[in-house]
């Protein structure tokens, strides 16, 4: 990257932080004005033409899902989603399976170029949700908790389930040119799990083990959770496995055996934050100089007629069967539906898509997935400070709002 570049990413970074507060609760999303400065960098020259798939820039979208995938899984324990996991685990498991069924449907009627296999790829890639695109959703808290757990949890797991799925059918699209199917199951899936298991396990252990004798420092706890998360994913993907999966299990692993210190484990992941909140806008703002900019001709009837598709009925249809019997009213099963934006997962399961695969379907699938993302972006962020207010101003009127729990009707 030229010194150019280098300097108005520095530049961009430095003035949301001076702003950051002011843009949370505004229309103006983090999200959304690192895109427009990607977009504006980009017409502006800052940003040197390349091809994507072959940068180092793949590799800086990559290594931020892996260390979000990493913390977000190390969190699976907190006590705010043990104490009630019906919301988020109907999302997860009822929701998203539906939400991937339904969006093939859609997407083959409107991209039958792309056969089924093609169809359920641009599903599952845009399947993910990304709470980082409407922070004012999750953050607000005259939401009611349940509610902002559940659509937080739900962002924080589900592109660690809707990984394995897109592997499996970029694995089935490959075969039909002559790949093995077992590849995906040895190499993907086994090497990624083996180096999950003993990077979590065996990082875990040895802090745990330094800790009992006051070898190391907290601040060097957090400095190592980043490690672990990054060499897990830079070790199974060396190895020929997913990073993915492997930084997903390593995290759900180390953060069971660290959450049982009886000291305040839950801060030793604030460094790994911090960094990958750093990493996310720099990875909007990747997206929209090297994916949206040069790719507006994608804007066809098409494409924004399945992006409104995928980020209303797809995603509202689904949520609301997956509801069924919790007694949600109307307007929580609209503002759990509503938000659930398209943004990280979606933008570097792109570079998977196209970097891995090589397949002539990844025209369409990326074009698709371009005009979603950019959708999702402008959208979720401009009505994400409404919208929760709206829905706060709801739930302080009924009578049965306690500011825990759900009314139900």
């Amino acid at each position: 990257m030229q010194v150019g570049a280098i300097l108005y990413v520095g530049a961009a970074l430095f003035v949301y932080a001076l702003v950051s507060r002011r843009l949370a609760q505004s229309p103006l999303s983090g999200p959304l004005f690192f895109a427009m400065l990607g977009l504006i960098g980009y017409a502006a020259g800052v940003f040197p033409s390349i091809i994507l798939v072959e940068s180092p820039i793949v590799l800086v979208l990559e290594l931020t899902l892996a260390l979000l995938l990493f913390t977000d899984a190390s969190k699976i324990q907190i006590r705010s989603w043990e104490a009630d996991m019906s919301l988020p685990t109907r999302l997860l498991a009822i929701g998203m399976p539906l939400t991937i069924a339904l969006g093939t449907v859609v997407a083959y009627l409107i991209f039958p170029s792309t056969g089924i296999i093609g169809a359920a790829i641009l599903t599952t890639i845009l399947a993910p949700t990304d709470a980082a695109l409407g922070s004012a959703v999750v953050s607000n808290r005259r939401v009611p908790i349940r509610i902002r757990e559940a659509l937080g949890v739900e962002s924080g797991l589900n592109d660690g389930v809707a990984l394995p799925i897109l592997l499996f059918l970029l694995t089935l699209a490959l075969a039909d040119e002559g790949e093995p199917l077992w590849r995906f199951f040895i190499e993907g899936i086994g090497i990624a799990v083996l180096v999950g298991l003993a990077m979590g396990i065996g990082a875990a252990y040895a802090i745990r083990f330094a800790l009992e004798r006051s070898w190391v420092k907290a601040q060097w706890i957090r400095i190592s959770w980043v490690v672990v998360a990054l060499g897990t994913y830079v070790v199974a993907d060396h190895l020929g496995g997913s990073g993915f999966i492997a930084a997903y299990l390593a995290g759900i692993t180390f953060g069971r055996i660290i959450n049982r210190l009886e000291m305040p484990s839950e801060h030793f992941a604030e460094t790994g934050e911090d960094i990958g909140s750093v990493l996310t806008m720099v990875s909007f703002l990747i997206f929209g100089a090297y994916l949206l900019a040069p790719n507006l001709a994608a804007f066809t009837a098409a494409t924004v007629f399945y992006a409104v598709l995928s980020l209303t009925a797809v995603r509202m249809i689904p949520v609301a069967i997956s509801m069924i019997g919790t007694g949600l009213a109307p307007p929580s099963l609209a503002y759990l539906g509503w938000f659930g934006p398209r943004g990280l997962a979606s933008i570097v399961f792109t570079g998977v898509l196209v970097e891995g695969a090589g397949l002539e379907l990844s025209g369409p699938i990326v074009g698709a997935i371009v005009v979603t993302v950019a959708l999702s972006i402008l959208l979720h962020g401009v009505t994400a400070p409404w919208g929760a207010a709206k829905y706060a101003d709801w739930y302080d009127g009924q009578p049965e709002a306690s500011g825990q729990d759900e009314p139900v009707n």
